[in-house]
């Protein structure tokens, strides 16, 4: 069964301004990755690479990494991302939103701008995963697409 780790600090994504709205896109990210696969979550000082790899230094095998942004996705693309790896899916700034690797050891945290390409594996097409949230207008334009969870925090906000 795969292994999904998926770096989230409660409180946080302040350029989108609602904790709750983090936490709802979250929530739907983790029930796409639990209808795969084994899921853990990180947090840890020092942001995200540094959360990713204190986590991923105690485990061994394939792991796939996947943000907690990304409400969009759904489980067949995960599916998709494990079958191919490694690999990754870049978000549409050039970011990296989710990685599958052969094995835990061979992360290396390389986020940031242009990360996708640093990381030097494939790159897939997979809408769900590629479709971050950072603002608001970006869950505003992709409010169709995202999960139940989501959808539930908007409802709310409208």
């Amino acid at each position: 069964m795969p292994i999904f780790v998926v770096p989230f600090k409660p409180g946080g994504k302040s350029r989108l301004g609602d904790p709750e709205l983090a936490l709802s896109m979250f929530l739907d990210v983790r029930a796409a990755c639990e209808q795969v696969g084994d899921v853990l979550i990180c947090d840890a000082p020092g942001g995200q690479g540094a959360a990713v790899a204190a986590l991923l230094a105690t485990l061994e095998g394939p792991v796939a990494v996947i943000n907690s942004d990304v409400p969009c996705v759904t489980p067949f693309e995960l599916q998709e991302l494990i079958d191919s790896t490694p690999a990754l899916v870049a978000a549409r700034d050039g970011t990296t939103n989710a990685l599958a690797l052969a094995d835990a050891a061979d992360f290396r945290p390389l986020y940031g701008p242009g990360s996708a390409e640093r990381f030097g594996l494939k790159q897939l097409d997979l809408p769900g995963l590629s479709e971050d949230v950072d603002t608001l207008e970006d869950l505003m334009r992709l409010a169709p697409h995202v999960g139940s969870n989501t959808r539930s925090a908007l409802q709310v906000l409208a």
